[in-house]
């Protein structure tokens, strides 16, 4: 029974940890002389990149467009479209988060080992990546006992939201400073899967330091108007922009944080058939009509027409049009599906931060009189990078058009925001809690008493495995619900 236990605890907290055989004598002859007995830092980072990428693509597609009223389910009204959700939403997520930022730590321990940086720096940046999604989407978490079932440590202590972004802004400024610039990644001698960097291409290395300093504007920009961290977020995003040559961050659309997957095995799409995007499934009203509205190119890349019988004429027309959200009488309608060939088929690049995403965060400090560059420039020049990521040009006269022109308010900069978060893990639905835009429209079929979630529900085994630091930290946070407010949170109610 030890034995099964002692595993049952491994696999809650270091699921990829390598396993010894429990009989010395055994040893000889369980070696294989076909495979590497040893591991370097490099050996761990591609399949950290490539599953991290694919696994946030699948919960977006599971679980943001649905939540975020960007897709409507056409058979079913009982699911996360109407905030119907289930108490183990949020499983996978930890499972899959900790086992990856196990694979990030033994970077950092391999790196520590032969003394490269530019591998700590890297580790530290994929660690505080995931410990931010992980503590966003559940509040606190354990960070400096996690991952640490080598050690026999199977029962980590839980931080609270505060110490855990401490941890990330700290983490961050020290990776910044010890990357080597005159160094490449010496393991990945093909290029690592990020960013392409190897031996010998040093150009990856800076795109590595820029996505560290851009993570830490997106963590800063999280807690800003929280009270226990939002005068260090303010101080640290004036120090940072203030200072491009220490900090550099990204700087164009080729600067992004990406997973670019060729389709080809192993490196295969996180969806095996595209056509499932689609099946049962609409782009809603709310999606679509906005694109509409702003003349958006985009809407095109994202949607496919629906072809609808014209009541006036009888005859068939194509269009696109959305589904309403959370209806309660499915229309008779046919509606716009999302763009399986665009979205969900390789080769794809899946997007984990962008050039966009930093515009508009420098253009939100802007909004808010915290930087003194231009805010309207800065919306442009953030909507226009949003716009030809996905491979199109912004039309002449966009930004004429008063639906899509800046009017000074944090509302105009979040809508289009949104839409540059797109297929992005579960950004859509952070941002929304932090600020209360854009309007989520909450359907007439949802039930009076379900509201969107502001967080998931810590799995259960937590409270049978861990349950000492796991009633801590529902303590700390005053529960364990999806009503349960974290930090940084400011949305109201819906």
């Amino acid at each position: 029974m030890k034995k099964i236990f002692r595993n049952i605890m491994t696999l809650m907290t270091i699921p990829f940890m390598l396993m010894t055989s429990a009989c010395e004598s055994m040893d000889d002859t369980n070696v294989d002389p076909t495979r590497m007995n040893t591991a370097n830092a490099g050996s761990f980072l591609d399949p950290l990149i490539y599953g991290m990428g694919t696994y946030t693509w699948t919960r977006y597609n599971s679980w943001t467009f649905q939540l975020m009223q960007c897709l409507v389910t056409t058979n079913s009204t009982s699911g996360v479209g109407w905030f119907n959700i289930s108490d183990t939403a949020g499983d996978g997520v930890w499972t899959n988060y900790y086992k990856w930022n196990t694979n990030a730590k033994a970077i950092y321990d391999e790196a520590v080992k032969v003394g490269d940086p530019n591998y700590q720096a890297i580790a530290l940046t994929l660690r505080c990546w995931i410990f931010e999604n992980t503590t966003d989407a559940f509040g606190d978490i354990p960070v400096q006992e996690s991952c640490r079932g080598e050690e026999q440590l199977y029962y980590p202590k839980f931080e609270s939201q505060t110490d855990v972004y401490r941890f990330i802004i700290d983490s961050l400024d020290v990776a910044n400073s010890i990357y080597n610039l005159k160094k490449g990644l010496q393991f990945n001698t093909n290029g690592d899967k990020m960013y392409c960097s190897s031996g010998s291409d040093l150009q990856g290395i800076l795109k590595w330091k820029k996505f560290t300093n851009s993570l830490r504007l997106r963590a800063l920009l999280r807690v800003i108007d929280s009270k226990e961290l939002g005068d260090l977020a303010k101080a640290e995003l004036k120090k940072m922009l203030a200072d491009p040559t220490t900090y550099p961050v990204f700087e164009s659309n080729d600067d992004n944080a990406k997973v670019h997957i060729s389709g080809i095995a192993p490196d295969e799409a996180p969806m095996t058939r595209p056509s499932d995007l689609s099946a049962y499934k609409s782009l809603s009203a709310f999606f679509i009509d906005r694109l509409q509205d702003w003349k958006d190119p985009r809407l095109e890349v994202f949607a496919t027409q629906a072809t609808n019988k014209d009541p006036q004429t009888g005859q068939e027309v194509t269009s696109f049009i959305g589904l309403p959200s959370g209806y309660d009488v499915e229309p008779t309608f046919t509606a716009s599906s999302p763009n399986a060939a665009n979205l969900a088929t390789a080769p794809q690049d899946i997007q984990c931060l962008t050039y966009a995403e930093v515009l508009f965060i420098k253009a939100e400090l802007a909004q808010r009189g915290l930087i003194s560059d231009d805010a309207k420039l800065l919306y442009e020049k953030a909507v226009a990078a949003a716009i030809t990521q996905w491979g199109v040009e912004v039309p002449d006269g966009y930004f004429d058009n008063g639906k899509a022109a800046y009017d000074g308010t944090l509302r105009r900069i979040m809508e289009q925001k949104f839409y540059a978060l797109f297929f992005i893990d579960f950004q859509q639905w952070f941002e929304y809690n932090r600020t209360g835009y854009p309007d989520v429209p909450k359907g007439p079929g949802v039930d009076a008493s379900l509201h969107m979630p502001y967080r998931f529900k810590y799995p259960a085994i937590l409270q049978r495995m861990n349950r000492e630091h796991y009633l801590e930290a529902v303590k700390s946070m005053g529960g364990d619900d999806f009503n349960t407010r974290l930090i940084w949170q400011k949305r109201p109610e819906l």
